[in-house]
Order: structure tokens, then C-alpha cells, then sequence
């Protein structure tokens, strides 16, 4: 009898965390469908920066959604799959390195959650200590208030000119968008006109993005 007892339990807790799988599965992707919904009821904001020779790229996982170069490679499977960071590459060198844009979602530091100007000046000394001079800016990204960090970085004998947006997606997640280019590119100017269409034509679910901020606090 007692060895029925065993074998019973042991035939249900494999059926039990399939269930519990399924069940987060199935809460993750009920976030990615409202983060979608949201996306695609916003789509209007896009509309300015729409031309033939730009894709239109989306991550429910993210929460956002841009218009970038067609001709530009999205090394994005992590942030497809599950939310990691992704890279949209205009060009690659031939020493294997890539000219394009980065971006990831990164945590905030407690201490900075209620102190994004400390945040930043914090950024600014570490970068100006390690890259000399940096200008910060205020920007905005789809209605949400950042910052823009503008800074040059060597490169062996080459210099590139690097562009990192700062953006609080909730009060614990940042959105960080990293944009680097060599400032003796022939393409230089074009690069930069492109990079700055599409930080221009990014949705970000903002809405969804404090909903699962809200369940993931229990607030």
C-alpha cells in the first residue's frame, strides 16, 4: 500500500510542475500580449518617422517598438526569446567589431530609485574618470523623461563617438540604449542621422511596463 502512496506521488509532482510551468508560461505571455496590445495602440506615434527604407522591429518583452534601417542587422534572439539585450548593427567592421546600437534593461541601485540626479552624477564622474569630458543632456523617449550621455572612447588608434540614453522604465528598471560610432567613418554623418531616427520613433508599453511592475511589488 505504501509503495502504491509512492509511486502515486512521485507520478504527481512531475504533472504538478508542468502545471506550474505552464501557468507562468502562460502569465508571461499574457504580459506580452497587453505589452503588445499597448504597442500596437500607439503605432500612430511612429508615423512621422515611417519611410520605405526603415523596418519596423517589435519585443513585447521589452516593451517597446521602433523603425530602424532596412537595411540593418537585429542581432536580437535573447530579447525575442526572453527579454535579453539585443544589438541593431548598421555595419561590420572588418576587424569583426560593429558600428550600431545597443540596448538592455538594467537594474537601478536601491539607493538610487529616489535619487535619479545622484544616479547621474555618478555616471558622470565614472565616464569623465575613464573617458575625459561628457555632456549630459536632458531627453525624452516616447513621452518619458531621460538622460543622454555624449562621450569619446579610444579604440586602439581610432576614437568613437559614443551616445548612451538613460530611461526609467519604472522606478527599479532602467532602459539603457548605447550608440557608438567611429568619429572618422565615412558614413559618420549618416549613421548618426539614422541612430537618431529611430531613439525618435521608440514606443515604449509604459502602461504595461507599471502594471507588471505593480503585481511583481503586490501593490
Amino acid at each position: 500500500m505504501n509503495q502504491k502512496i509512492v509511486l502515486a506521488v512521485i507520478a504527481i509532482i512531475p504533472a504538478t510542475l508542468t502545471a506550474l510551468a505552464g501557468y507562468s508560461q502562460g502569465q508571461k505571455s499574457s504580459d506580452s500580449n497587453k505589452s503588445l496590445a499597448e504597442l500596437d495602440s500607439k503605432k500612430i506615434s511612429l508615423q512621422a518617422s515611417q519611410n520605405p527604407n526603415f523596418k519596423q522591429l517589435v519585443y513585447p518583452n521589452y516593451g517597446i517598438m521602433l523603425n530602424v534601417p532596412a537595411n540593418w542587422t537585429a542581432e536580437d534572439s535573447p530579447a525575442r526569446l526572453a527579454g535579453g539585450e539585443f544589438n541593431l548593427v548598421s555595419r561590420y567592421e572588418e576587424t569583426k567589431g560593429s558600428i550600431g546600437m545597443n540596448f538592455r534593461l538594467r537594474p537601478v541601485q536601491p539607493n538610487y530609485i529616489n535619487d535619479l540626479p545622484a544616479q547621474v552624477e555618478n555616471q558622470r564622474v565614472t565616464l569623465e574618470k575613464n573617458f575625459g569630458a561628457v555632456k549630459v543632456e536632458d531627453t525624452t523617449i516616447s513621452g518619458v523623461q531621460g538622460k543622454l550621455f555624449t562621450y569619446e572612447s579610444a579604440t586602439g588608434k581610432r576614437k568613437m563617438l559614443i551616445k548612451m540614453y538613460w530611461v526609467r522604465v519604472v522606478p527599479d528598471v532602467q532602459l539603457q540604449i548605447l550608440c557608438a560610432q567611429y568619429l572618422d567613418a565615412a558614413d559618420f554623418n549618416e549613421f548618426w542621422m539614422q541612430a537618431t531616427q529611430a531613439i525618435s520613433s521608440i514606443v515604449i508599453a509604459i502602461d504595461s511596463w507599471q502594471a507588471r511592475y505593480k503585481k511583481d511589488k503586490g501593490i
